[in-house]
């Protein structure tokens, strides 16, 4: 195998794997609860409380995880940080 190909092969993985749009918790692989799917767009959500949004200390309010299936839509949201799979 020539060098190019081989430099074309590694940049092709570079680029999946940077698209890679599955997502594991403990280990274990994340499927949509509602059809099934594993492709999901990852966000991140605050979660407000009315004590520390009276105070205006909305910054200091715990953040999530959110998984939104790309098949059906539905989220999920996760206590713990999700990591993707390569």
């Amino acid at each position: 195998m020539s060098f190019i190909s081989k430099l074309s092969k590694g940049i092709k993985g570079a680029s999946q794997a940077l698209q890679s749009d599955e997502y594991e918790i403990n280990d274990a692989k994340i499927q949509c609860v509602h059809c099934g799917y594993q492709h999901f767009e990852l966000g991140e959500a605050q979660l407000n409380t009315a004590g520390l949004t009276f105070l205006n200390l909305d910054w200091a309010n715990e953040s999530v995880s959110i998984l939104a299936c790309k098949k059906c839509s539905h989220i999920m949201w996760f206590a713990k940080p999700v990591k993707k799979v390569i």
